[in-house]
């Protein structure tokens, strides 16, 4: 026992100030690191169930199946872009926007020479250049976003190595570091803190794990439903839906807007459909594939971890992406539901309202968390003998 007198509680709460006070002076300072190391805790985060569930089920220790998993994950990584990019820029060349073909159909719709509205009289010939001459204003800045795209894309290579060698060294010692948090818990909360862990791991394993799997399944089905109705770029609409679908709620109204777009003015290569009716049966699918995606799929994938209202969602969208960018606008959702987790648990133990922690309902989160623990118990069990 230590003979030095007790600190006091005015000297706790001075260092607990000071404390939080360096190491907000430490965040900002170091800030530009910040998403690159986010990045890298993600990866490690993601990474980990696989080689727990090696190390639960294989002789092999935990840096051996380390080292396999981010091997395979790196050539994962390396083989998207040679196998798809070559596809994805076919089918980007192949966006071919036939305006004349769309001017003689507008002129079909309005009887070929003109309407009236209101006794205003339309004349489309006298439209047709200021239309153009916007058109053209839009995409010309696109040469410039390219090359600055191209700029920023070589000067991330450094960041990239960094986020790759961060990774490696935090999925090496992810459970040394999840040992080390639990030893900080008082021996009579451990329980308590365990079960509001899990309710937090479950969010982030249903988002990332749900995510993937529902942007994967939106993905194929968009691309399956464009192929047979004949457009071009199919599969470039079913990638632009994989990718939106990563953002809850509003990322599938923003691909729907885009493929019913791109329908109007390609048409299809085959049906005998004009471009806007063959639009209006695009923009029905993609209201029947939301309302699958919503009623259906989301419940059984992710579950009510991440059942947020669309207000609070875009809201979130808004200021996840003005403070942090794309990593922050697809990672607002479950931040957000990360803080409804521990505000609740806050609330019931302020009220002394047990439950402190609401248990949602199961989803994949679930078996994840189960699997890490098995995985945790045999590693234990390993190095013990």
């Amino acid at each position: 026992m230590s003979k030095a007198p007790k600190w006091t509680p005015a000297t706790k709460r001075v260092i607990s100030v000071s404390y939080l006070i360096i190491i907000g002076l430490v965040i900002w300072y170091f800030s530009m690191v910040l998403a690159p190391l986010a990045i890298a805790v993600i990866i490690a985060y993601l990474l980990n169930p696989f080689v727990n569930h090696l190390t639960a089920h294989t002789r092999f220790g935990r840096k051996s199946n380390v080292v396999f998993v981010y091997i395979s994950f790196l050539i994962i990584l390396a083989l998207i872009p040679t196998l798809a990019g070559p596809l994805i820029v076919r089918q980007m060349t192949e966006i071919d926007f036939d305006l004349q073909s769309l001017y003689q159909q507008l002129q079909q719709v309005i009887d070929y020479q003109q309407t009236l509205f209101g006794g205003i009289k339309i004349d489309l010939d006298e439209l047709r250049p200021q239309a153009i001459e916007n058109l053209s204003q839009a995409v010309s800045p696109l040469a410039g976003i390219a090359a600055n795209l191209a700029v920023g894309i070589a000067g991330g290579v450094i960041w990239m190595i960094f986020i790759l060698v961060v990774g490696f060294y935090l999925l090496l010692d992810a459970n040394r570091f999840s040992s080390w948090v639990d030893s900080w818990i008082p021996v009579i909360y451990y329980e308590e803190f365990s079960q509001l862990g899990r309710e937090i791991d479950g969010v982030w394993k249903a988002y990332f794990l749900g995510q993937v799997m529902l942007a994967t399944i939106v993905g194929i089905v968009v691309a399956a439903v464009m192929t047979v109705l004949g457009i071009r770029s199919a599969l470039l609409l079913g990638l632009v839906a994989a990718i939106l679908e990563l953002i809850p709620n509003w990322g599938y109204s923003i691909s729907a807007y885009i493929g019913v777009m791109l329908v109007f003015f390609q048409g299809s290569t085959y049906l005998p459909l004009p471009n806007w009716g063959l639009a209006i049966v695009v923009a029905v699918f993609y209201f029947l594939m939301w309302q699958f995606d919503t009623n259906y799929l989301v419940p059984r994938i992710i579950g009510t971890r991440l059942k947020l209202a669309p207000a609070v969602i875009i809201v979130g969208i808004i200021a996840g992406a003005s403070v942090g960018g794309v990593l922050g606008l697809l990672l607002a959702a479950p931040i957000i539901a990360t803080v409804r987790v521990v505000g609740s648990y806050l609330y019931r133990r302020l009220l002394d309202l047990e439950p402190y922690v609401l248990q949602t309902s199961p989803s994949l989160a679930r078996i994840m968390s189960e699997e890490t623990e098995e995985a945790e118990e045999a590693e234990e069990a390993n190095v013990n003998l």
